[in-house]
Formats: C-alpha cells, structure tokens, sequence
C-alpha cells in the first residue's frame, strides 16, 4: 500500500470560447461554438516542498494552452471527411455541399481527427505534459484534463506517467 494525493484545478480563467462542427456517422454538424471550460487533475505522491504541483505553476501552464484556443474556428487537420485548403490568407474547408471561408488569422488548425470535448482534453493534456518537461515530475502517476462543451457534458483524457 502506498499514499497517493490528487490536485484539481478548475477555473474560470482556464476556458475558451471556439467555433466548430463534427462529422460523425456521415452526417455533419451545423458550424457552431462552445464556451469551453477546462479542469485539470494530477496525481502523486508529495514533493519535499509537501505538494503534488505548484497549483501557479498549473495554471500559469493551463493558461498558455488556452490563450490560442480563444476565439477561433478549430480546424481537425486530420479529418478525413474535411477537405481543407489554404488560399493566401484564407482556409477553405468543405464537408459534402458546405462551403466555408474563414480568415487565416480565425482559424486555428490542430492535429486532430475531430473536435470533440474528448480529443481537445487529449490535446491541451498532450500540451500540458509537454510543457512539463521543465518541471521536477517524478512524484507524478497521472494527468488527466477534462474539457467541458457545456454544463454536465466534459470530455475526459487520462494519462498514466508511471514508468515501468
């Protein structure tokens, strides 16, 4: 048996508002947008300072990931389904008949399949790891993010960072 603590940080300041649409089962969604919320958990055991992560240091990090999410037309790179295609300084995206124009600077293009509250949970968490890597981790078993679309509907991602 071992002693294992858990952080969450949750707050306001930690959210984003984005436009999208998700395709799914061949159909497609109306292009709309979310006010996303975006709550963080880490588990471990105590540094000697006695805490699992520097709760300023979560959020300073949080923060970062958000900010170029905030007001943008999210862009899945990797949708099959989307075809996409950058015209000087605006994207042209086209699901079956639709049409969409957007203005480079409102688009922001991720590496993902789709957007859904579960992928952007992967991604900002992918991000939040990564980011880490300037920070003393080894007392930490798991991040996960957790992304919320809307009140009781959040997407989760959990990574394990135990090493075997």
């Amino acid at each position: 048996m071992f002693d294992m603590y858990r952080i969450e940080v949750k707050k306001e300041a930690l959210s984003f508002s984005a436009a999208h649409f998700i395709t799914c089962g061949g159909k497609c969604e109306r292009l709309h947008g979310h006010n996303y919320e975006v709550s963080v958990q880490m588990e471990g055991n105590l540094t000697p300072d006695r805490y699992v992560f520097d709760f300023v240091v979560l959020k300073k990090l949080l923060g970062a990931i958000c900010l170029p999410l905030d007001h943008r037309f999210l862009l899945p790179e990797k949708n099959p389904d989307i075809a996409c295609q950058k015209r000087g300084k605006e994207w042209e995206i086209r699901y079956g008949q639709r049409r969409y124009i957007m203005p480079e600077e409102d688009v922001l293009v991720l590496p993902l399949d789709n957007i859904t509250a579960e992928r952007l949970a992967e991604y900002i968490c992918c991000k939040l790891i990564s980011s880490l890597k300037d920070y003393e981790t080894d007392n930490l078993s798991s991040v996960e993010v957790g992304v919320a679309e809307a009140p009781g509907q959040t997407g989760y991602y959990r990574v394990s960072l135990i090493k075997k």
